[in-house]
């Protein structure tokens, strides 16, 4: 019954208006203060040792993580700016100005063969890996060992006999041309 009494006595909890009253981030850093005060060693001998040990490793591979990613980021911008400054021939050609393509022998078989026609590859003993590359370049037209275009690279032409219609040739050997269909 002492009880009953005393609860009626004590005065009533006030409800604060909304801005006074303790705001959420409060609430999550007294918590969070709990929290830390747990990891104590003095209070627990045996295991807060262990959970001062935890929280050291947790910290350290936090402020780790924080630097590598800043340092990811600031290569991805000069990996951006290297990238922006080359010009739409290296970006077109990458690959190919290390294995020593023509640009312009296939700028042209690019601009004479249609879209839809097939070619035929032949490589010279001098570009082995160029046909790799070709292949890739032409697209969407599709090597064909039958096709009528003929992209003769660094080859004898005179094995198609007088049937070829060369329509471009260069100095160095590589020729366009066209076999009667």
């Amino acid at each position: 019954m002492g009880q009953r009494v005393a609860g009626l006595l004590r005065p009533p909890r006030r409800s604060y208006p909304g801005f006074l009253a303790p705001g959420r981030s409060d609430r999550l850093a007294a918590r969070a203060g709990r929290q830390l005060g747990r990891i104590d060693p003095r209070l627990d001998p045996p295991h807060g040792l262990v959970r001062l040990g935890v929280a050291v490793c947790i910290a350290l591979t936090l402020v780790v993580g924080a630097v590598y990613f800043v340092k990811a980021v600031d290569r991805l911008g000069a990996d951006a700016r290297t990238n922006a400054a080359t010009s739409f021939d290296d970006r077109q050609y990458g690959g190919g100005l290390s294995i020593g393509v023509d640009q312009t022998a296939l700028d042209e078989a690019r601009g004479r063969i249609p879209e839809r026609a097939s070619y035929r590859l032949v490589v010279g003993p001098s570009a082995p890996n160029v046909d790799q590359f070709a292949r890739y370049f032409l697209m969407p037209r599709r090597p064909d060992p039958d096709a009528r275009w003929v992209l003769c690279y660094d080859c004898d032409l005179s094995r198609f006999g007088d049937e070829l219609h060369v329509v471009w040739q260069n100095d160095a050997g590589i020729a366009l041309g066209l076999l009667p269909g």
